[in-house]
């Protein structure tokens, strides 16, 4: 059942003032349980690959292949 906000509203006013504030204090509830932050995700921490391929390589300069292998083709 789908209510436009200005049905809701007219619904609301319509109702007796106790009925009227019991519903807008659990409208306020369900705010702030959407507020409270969820629990925190952790940071990732991801690992340095270009200081691990220093460690393994050294100051090495490797070819892209990949490169070498496209100029190949259009030559």
């Amino acid at each position: 059942m789908c209510v436009s906000a200005v049905e809701l509203i007219k619904e609301v006013k319509a109702l007796p003032a106790p009925e009227r504030e019991k519903f807008l204090l659990a409208v306020l509830e369900l705010e702030e349980r959407q507020r409270k932050p969820r629990r925190k995700s952790k940071r990732i921490q991801w690992p340095d690959v270009e200081a691990r391929a220093k460690r393994i390589f050294g100051k090495r300069v490797f070819p892209n292949l990949v490169l070498v292998e496209r100029e190949d083709q259009a030559s």
